[in-house]
């Protein structure tokens, strides 16, 4: 946002000096990004008065004048410029000025005569465009004067950089405000005065809002028989000032207020207006607008629109149409002033890739109770400086008035939160020199009510904000604070992820770390029956869910690197997972396990074998035994994402803490995961944790030593061999392992039979054992066998 110094103190008495006004801002949060001093490059440049003029006497091309600029002796110059004559008012620049570009301007001779100076461009003093001839003044322009006054160059603008939550600062009444409730001054608002005509604008135009959702208030005025002109050179370098050229005197006018009042508005041509009928509704499906950047523009999105009976003449709050506009032929205005929602301007400007000054400011938000305000501003300095008249009243549809903000602000809460005392008198004071409203509920609390061109102070923290930056910062001591400083230690939560985590990667796993949100389709891929938790504004649709479960993540990161031509893949992952809530959302705590392909070749092991399911149940395991969860046993898993043969589940009494096995095709063809068969295990760490022993115990060296029997045994194909291991371990006390060490099926069995071999470990620890009790146990097996499993010694 550009302001300019000048205009700034038409509405506040501003005495610093330019370094001194540059901290003010920057102190109260309005930081200053560069400073232009104007005509900073203008010294010894002045008007003169051609008071002799002829021909070089060496050159046809070059003239020789004398000019007159007010220090006695008029001064010789050689000029090569064609627009000039005797009697003429220029601008000199004197011997001694530095022109922009480091021009300095010496005594010189130009074809054997001396110049004492030169007679300047546009472009030469940098000021404008036009360098083929040089500046002609008016008649009356004083002899003598610096130019830079004259042309009014002494100005200075200030850059700043508008937060976005600060929209009623982008004009120089905002920022007049801020810097009266700094020092302590008043803001002199200015006056509209004005005559209205007999004749009601209500005879001439209508205004129907049909959007009512985008649209709050709708206010329009009418001028007539106006003069459409060029603008006072008061108006103009305002215009310019802003960085903009001026184009007409009404357009140039509607500009001005809106970086006076940042108050948006547009002026129409009346007579281009269908019936004098304003409708304001959404763009009907390929309506097409020219605008005023001379682009036809179609619209296909219900833009919000302003239309007369037959067609769009202007989007709304963004850019009007070339169809309306003000002309040199115009004559009757009607002038525009309203509130549309920012959300409605954002989008709309996005989604055609326009940006104006209008909708820049539309799309933060306008004060809506200040636009009667600025449009009595525009309408009389249309009749001022474009003649015409005023029709009486002017047309306001106000849909929706903003809800009054009542804050509550504790004097003592206030001064904890600042770390100094100030006194109610000083808080007082602060917040009327910012507009605020002030009610006394107690002795300790006020009541504080925002004026509505700040939007952005909706709870007590805003209102500690305003009265700090004004106050300023540089005024609060900095006091350490006294605190009963202690170590603090990590969640419980914490302690444990870090804790599995570190048993993971000790066991050979490689860390993952994936986003919690995942693609919808995931709820297909993945068969969850479960509801989910949906994103309302996702990035991308790769992110539109929280994930209910780690597999998709780890599916996903195996897939990726098998199509990198990775092959050694063991990954693991602990994270949360949620699931729908009354309140927020529940999450869980999972650890998942992703195996596929093969570990790396090596010297000694030039062929290693694939992982296989065998392998994941031995990283489960290993990693139940290293959390001190024992009592688990394994049952045969009926998850459809997994392989109906090779998968399993842990459960501990009837709870479910996990399932692990080889995927199931069907999902990794989903997937589209090739060539290697891929094994997860997905483990729910929060069910984990009650079964989790915290202590060790240690037990010394049992001296006795142990005893080895092997059994093959012919049991049938359904019968799930771990269960019964563990109903075996339960026979006799002195059986202290039981493993399997091989499985065979084929010609020598029966077709529905398999052969398997246990290798069993006996054990006494207080005694060596002997033949009797050896044969007790291993009885007591094979009859628990063959009563149980229907199973026999293989012969």
């Amino acid at each position: 946002m550009l302001i300019s110094l000048d205009w700034l103190k038409q509405y506040v008495d501003i005495k610093e000096d330019i370094k001194e006004l540059d901290n003010a801002l920057t102190m109260i949060g309005q930081e200053v990004e560069a400073i232009d001093i104007q005509g900073k490059g203008l010294d010894n440049v002045v008007i003169g008065h051609i008071v002799e003029y002829g021909k070089h006497p060496n050159s046809d091309k070059l003239t020789l004048v004398r000019v007159d600029v007010g220090t006695g002796e008029p001064l010789q110059i050689v000029c090569g410029a064609p627009n000039h004559k005797l009697g003429d008012k220029v601008v000199v620049a004197k011997i001694g000025a530095v022109l922009p570009g480091d021009f300095k301007i010496k005594k010189s001779k130009i074809r054997d005569v001396e110049s004492f100076g030169m007679l300047c461009s546009q472009v030469e003093l940098g000021i404008g465009e036009d360098g083929d001839g040089i500046i002609i003044l008016p008649k009356d322009a004083p002899i003598g004067q610096e130019y830079r006054k004259y042309a009014g160059l002494d100005d200075v603008i200030f850059e700043l950089e508008i937060t976005p939550n600060r929209p009623d600062c982008l004009s120089h009444i905002g920022i007049a405000r801020e810097i009266a409730a700094y020092y302590g001054r008043k803001v002199k608002y200015p006056s509209a005065i004005y005559t209205e005509a007999i004749e009601a604008t209500t005879s001439v135009a209508k205004v129907n809002i049909e959007d009512k959702d985008r649209c709050k208030r709708y206010m329009g005025r009418v001028i007539r028989n106006v003069t459409v002109g060029e603008s006072p050179e008061w108006l103009k370098k305002r215009i310019r000032a802003m960085g903009l050229k001026p184009i007409n005197n009404i357009v140039d006018i509607t500009n001005f207020v809106m970086f006076e009042y940042n108050q948006p508005m547009h002026a129409f041509d009346l007579d281009k207006i269908s019936n004098g009928s304003i409708n304001v509704r959404a763009a009907h499906a390929g309506e097409k607008i020219v605008t005023l950047d001379g682009v036809e523009r179609e619209l296909n999105n219900e833009e919000l629109v302003i239309a007369d009976d037959e067609k769009a003449i202007a989007i709304a709050g963004i850019i009007g149409g070339m169809g309306t506009e003000i002309t040199a032929e115009t004559k009757n205005v009607f002038l525009e002033v309203a509130y549309f929602t920012p959300e409605n301007i954002r989008k709309t400007g996005r989604r055609l890739g326009i940006s104006t000054d209008s909708s820049y400011r539309n799309e933060r938000g306008i004060d809506i109770e200040g636009i009667p305000d600025a449009s009595e501003r525009a309408a009389a300095l249309i009749v001022a400086i474009a003649g015409g008249e005023l029709l009486d009243g002017a047309i306001d549809k106000y849909v929706e008035k903003p809800k009054k903000i009542e804050i509550p602000l504790s004097l003592e809460k206030l001064n904890k939160f600042v770390g100094k005392e100030l006194s109610s008198d000083t808080v007082g004071k602060i917040l009327s020199n910012l507009g605020l409203g002030i009610k006394t509920l107690s002795q300790d609390t006020l009541l504080i009510t925002p004026p509505t061109y700040r939007g952005d102070l909706t709870r007590t923290a805003d209102i500690y904000e305003e009265i700090i930056r004004i106050y300023g910062f540089e005024n609060i001591e900095p006091i350490m604070p006294v605190e009963n400083i202690q170590a603090g230690k990590k969640a419980e939560n914490i302690d444990l992820i870090d804790s599995t985590k570190e048993i993971l990667r000790e066991i050979g796993l490689q860390e993952v770390i994936n986003y919690s949100f995942i693609p919808r389709n995931v709820v297909d891929i993945l068969n969850i029956k479960e509801s989910v938790i949906e994103i309302k504004n996702p990035l991308s649709e790769d992110m539109a869910i929280l994930r209910p479960t780690l597999m998709w993540s780890v599916l996903s990161n195996i897939r990726d690197n098998i199509n990198r031509n990775q092959f050694d893949l063991r990954f693991c992952e602990v994270s949360r997972v949620f699931s729908p809530a009354q309140e927020l959302a529940n999450e869980e705590l999972r650890i998942c396990i992703g195996l596929a392909g093969r570990p790396e070749r090596t010297l000694w092991d030039p062929k290693p074998e694939a992982y296989d399911f065998y392998t994941i149940k031995g990283y489960v395991e290993k990693l139940m035994e290293y959390m001190g969860v024992t009592k688990y046993r394994l049952e045969r898993s009926s998850n459809s994402n997994f392989h109906p043969g090779r998968s399993a589940e842990l459960r501990i009494g009837n709870d479910i803490i996990g399932v692990f096995g080889e995927i199931h095709p069907d999902v990794q063809e989903k997937m589209e995961i090739k060539r290697e068969r891929v094994y997860i295990a997905e483990i729910d760490l929060t069910k984990c944790v009650k079964y989790i022993k915290n202590s060790t115990k240690y037990e010394k060296i049992v001296k006795y030593p142990e005893v080895t029997r092997d059994l093959a045994i012919v049991l049938s194909k359904d019968v799930l061999v771990g269960n019964m291991i563990e109903n075996l371990k339960r026979v006799s006390p002195i059986i202290e392992k039981i493993d399997i060490f091989d499985v065979y099926e084929g010609e020598k069995i029966d077709a529905d039979k398999k052969s398997v071999a246990i290798s069993i470990v006996l054990r006494d620890k207080e005694k060596t054992l002997d033949e009797k009790e050896i044969k007790i146990a291993i009885d007591k097996i094979l009859t628990t066998i063959s009563k149980d499993y229907n199973g026999e010694i293989r012969q």
